[in-house]
């Protein structure tokens, strides 16, 4: 049996903000599940097939993830440079100086 949108887009957060650190109270899950609700209101769901069609770009889950920041505060981790600095140089085409 396939998922519904709902169960889909909890299981997508709740695996998203484990990432970030956030442990999975019942607290962080209601405010999930809230957020949620109000994306499937607002977009209109109510039949199985419009719940297939949320998960189309634009649709419902992407609605859930462009409101996740104003619902979660998801501070962005403190990575390392992965690079050196970037310093011009010369590569050797004009003649020595």
């Amino acid at each position: 049996m396939d998922k519904a949108i709902c169960q889909h887009a909890l299981d997508r957060v709740m695996l998203y903000l484990q990432s970030y650190g956030l442990e999975p109270t019942p607290s962080v899950c209601r405010r999930a599940l809230a957020l949620i609700d109000d994306c499937l209101a607002e977009a209109g769901v109510a039949d199985m097939d419009a719940c297939d069609t949320g998960l189309l770009p634009g649709g419902v889950l992407a609605m859930v993830f462009d409101r996740l920041p104003q619902v979660f505060d998801l501070s962005e981790p403190d990575l390392p440079i992965q690079r050196p600095p970037i310093l011009r140089g010369s590569i050797g085409y004009g003649p020595p100086v």
